[in-house]
């Protein structure tokens, strides 16, 4: 009897269970209308699933959704949008929405020294590639670096961790940058090179990936000071200013650290009144 009542409670919930678990993706589908969206280009970004893509010339866009997810309508022309995913949008599978232009927008900042043509192969092939460190930059430099748990005494703190002294440094790898400052001196002079396939990272997600690989979490929202739900767009926005031909054609962490950093000021910076 006992052992029938036990089989009887699994049943109800394993029926009651099964629904949430076998939830799957869905195609959903729709329009981004905004003024003058010629000339932009909108990130969707599901929030949830850490996925995204981009609008069309047209304006419609397509992207997989399961209900309760976030998606992120972002770019920089406009105010960003947040949605989160019915039933009823699951149950029609589509979704339009209309952005609004954002009236805070800065001037027009030039962003790189580096005259891009548009057209990614050509301005690879142009870009020289840098293969000594600079040599403005010292350990000085990282000495005056302030992070947020290093607040007691911001001077010494990174050093101590080059030391060996405190572990847990959240963000860039202040060890491999040391190492790289010290490579003339060093009896390995060769620094740490970043191999990647050119063609493999042509995908907005891939570059999303490799990022968040390469550094963790607090990297961004500590040491770039992005905000924790805007990375993944910040990232798609570094993409499109030549964060591509950077990681191609970077030898070493030190040069793609400095490009994050400019970029993040300058996506700060336009993100400012926006939240």
């Amino acid at each position: 009897m006992r052992k029938e009542t036990y089989l009887k409670v699994i049943t109800l919930l394993l029926f009651t269970v099964s629904p949430s678990f076998g939830q799957e993706n869905t195609q959903l589908r729709g329009i981004v209308s905004a003024p003058f969206l010629e000339e932009a280009s909108i990130h969707i970004i599901n929030s949830t699933q850490q996925t995204g893509t981009v609008n069309s010339d047209s304006g419609s866009y397509q992207i997989l959704v399961r209900e309760n997810d976030e998606l992120l309508f972002s770019s920089i022309q406009y105010k960003n949008v947040t949605i989160r995913i019915t039933s009823e949008m699951i149950k029609t599978g589509v979704l339009n929405i209309e952005l609004e232009e954002d009236l805070n927008v800065l001037a027009e900042v030039n962003i790189s020294n580096i005259t891009l043509t548009g057209n990614i192969n050509t301005d690879i092939a142009q870009i020289p590639i840098v293969r000594d460190l600079p040599v403005n930059f010292s350990i000085g430099d990282i000495n005056n670096m302030i992070f947020e748990s290093d607040i007691n005494d911001p001077q010494k703190a990174p050093l101590n961790l080059a030391l060996g002294q405190r572990p847990g440094l959240p963000g860039g790898d202040v060890l491999g940058i040391i190492g790289l400052l010290l490579s003339p001196i060093l009896p390995d002079p060769k620094p740490p090179e970043i191999k990647l396939d050119f063609n493999k990272y042509k995908n907005n997600s891939d570059v999303i990936a490799h990022l968040r690989e390469l550094f963790d979490e607090k990297f961004f929202t500590v040491t770039l000071a992005i905000k924790k739900d805007f990375i993944d767009d910040f990232i798609y926005f570094a993409n499109d200013n030549g964060l591509g031909v950077i990681l191609v054609k970077s030898k070493n962490q030190l040069s793609l650290i400095e490009f994050l950093l400019e970029q993040s000021k300058t996506y700060n910076k336009r993100k400012l009144g926006l939240d």
